[in-house]
C-alpha cells in the first residue's frame, strides 16, 4: 500500500502523478490496497481476494455499481455514504480462518450467508459474469445469488 501512511492531501497529489505518469507513458500499474475510495478513483480493473483467493474480478465501474460476491457486497457495503440516513451495512458473521489452516472448499464458505455443502467441499472457479467480469461463488453460478 504505497501511499496508505501519506496524508490524504499527499495521497491525492502522488495518485495524481501515477495517473500522469500512466498517461503520458502508457503505463499499467499493479496496485495493492485497502483503500477502497483509492480503489474506485485509481483503479481501472479490480480483483476482490479474501484469504489469498480471487474472488470477483471485474473493471471498477462494474464490481462498484453491481458486486457479484457476498465478501464484496460485504466489503463495499462498509463504504460510509453521506446521502444516507440508515446505512445498508452487511455484518459478516463468524471469524476469519487463519491463513495457515485455509477451511476446505470456499474460503469464504464460514462467513457467507448463501453457503451450502458445495461451497464446504468444493472450492469455487472463476466464472464470466454478465458485463464482462469473474466471480468465484458457487451461489452466483447456481443462481442462488
Amino acid at each position: 500500500e504505497p501511499i496508505s501512511a501519506l496524508d490524504v492531501s499527499i495521497q491525492a497529489q502522488v495518485l495524481n502523478l501515477l495517473m500522469d505518469a500512466q498517461e503520458s507513458r502508457g503505463l499499467t500499474y499493479l496496485f495493492i490496497t485497502h483503500d477502497l475510495a483509492v480503489v474506485e478513483h485509481f483503479g481501472t480493473r479490480v480483483a476482490v481476494m479474501y484469504l489469498g483467493r480471487v474472488c470477483e474480478l471485474a473493471d471498477t465501474k462494474t464490481l462498484f455499481a453491481t458486486p457479484r460476491h457476498p465478501y464484496t457486497q460485504a466489503l463495499l457495503s462498509a463504504i460510509p455514504k453521506l446521502e444516507d440516513d440508515r446505512p445498508n451495512h452487511i455484518r459478516l458473521q463468524g471469524e476469519v480462518p487463519t491463513p495457515v489452516n485455509l477451511p476446505s472448499g470456499c474460503v469464504f464458505h464460514g462467513r457467507c450467508p448463501y453457503a451450502n455443502e458445495r461451497c464446504r467441499q468444493e472450492v469455487p472457479q472463476l466464472i464470466a459474469t454478465d458485463g464482462g467480469g469473474q466471480v468465484a461463488c458457487h451461489a452466483v453460478e447456481e443462481g442462488r445469488l
